[in-house]
């Protein structure tokens, strides 16, 4: 199943937005952080960094999360403040 993530400019990750697809086997989160690891060439060690939308929606990391073919994940720096 294919997956299509935008990756938007994150310090220490890329200064620029990407776009790529990932070409899943199980479908689940631990994969497409694996792959995006492996695409970008950087460790996502440290996950609440970063905030995730899945197919528009924000998502829970602490929940078993599976994709299907042609889901959407952004991934975008963590914004704070209030």
């Amino acid at each position: 199943m294919k997956v299509n993530v935008k990756i938007f400019p994150i310090a220490g990750l890329c200064s620029e937005s990407k776009k790529l697809e990932l070409t899943l086997e199980e479908g689940n989160l631990g994969e497409v952080l694996r792959l995006l690891e492996e695409s970008l060439g950087a460790k996502l060690s440290k996950l609440e960094e970063f905030m995730f939308l899945h197919n528009g929606r924000g998502l829970d990391r602490g929940k078993d999360i599976f994709f299907q073919d042609g889901d959407q994940l952004w991934l975008l720096p963590m914004v704070s403040g209030g």
